[in-house]
C-alpha cells in the first residue's frame, strides 16, 4: 500500500482532487520509478558510501537497470534508499540525481494484478501521468 493513498483513491473525485502525494523521481532507462516521500529513508551520493559503512549496511540492493536492460548499471552517482515490507531497506542505484514531484492523488491509478505478476520488474504498484517541466511525465510508483 502507498501509505494510505488507496483508500484516498477511494474518494470522491473532487475531494481527491485537492489531495497529492510528494515521490522522490528517478528515471533508469527512459523509464520513471517514483517512491512516496514517506517511504524515503535517504539518498547517498555514491562519494558518501565508501566513507561510512553502516549508510549500506542491511540494505537490499535493486539493481532496476539490470532488471530493464539485461546490464548492470555500470557508473551511478547516487542511491536511494527506501522502507520496503516488512521495514526491510531497499537501495537503487541511480545514475542522475532524483527530483520531487508533488503528483494528485486523482492522476495515481492502480496497476493490474496481471501487469504487476507478468511484468518483468513486477515491483510497480501504481502508476501516475503528470505534467512536469512542460513534459509529460509517466511514473510508475515503486510498491511494497
Amino acid at each position: 500500500m502507498l501509505a494510505g493513498i488507496s483508500s484516498n483513491l477511494l474518494l470522491e473525485p473532487k475531494k481527491r482532487s485537492s489531495l497529492a502525494i510528494e515521490l522522490v523521481v528517478f528515471h533508469i532507462d527512459r523509464v520513471s520509478f517514483g517512491i512516496p516521500m514517506t517511504k524515503i529513508n535517504r539518498v547517498i551520493s555514491n562519494v558518501f558510501i565508501g566513507e561510512d559503512f553502516s549508510l549500506t549496511q542491511d540494505v537490499a540492493i535493486l539493481d532496476l537497470h539490470d532488471r530493464l536492460s539485461g546490464i548492470e548499471i555500470a557508473d551511478f552517482n547516487a542511491i536511494v534508499i527506501f522502507t520496503g515490507e516488512n521495514s526491510q531497506l531497499y537501495g537503487i542505484p541511480i545514475e542522475t540525481a532524483p527530483i520531487l514531484v508533488s503528483v494528485p492523488c486523482d492522476r495515481i491509478r492502480t496497476l493490474p494484478s496481471d501487469v504487476r505478476t507478468d511484468n518483468p520488474l513486477g515491483i510497480a504498484s501504481h502508476i501516475a501521468i503528470v505534467t512536469h517541466e512542460q513534459s509529460q511525465l509517466t511514473i510508475f510508483i515503486l510498491g511494497d
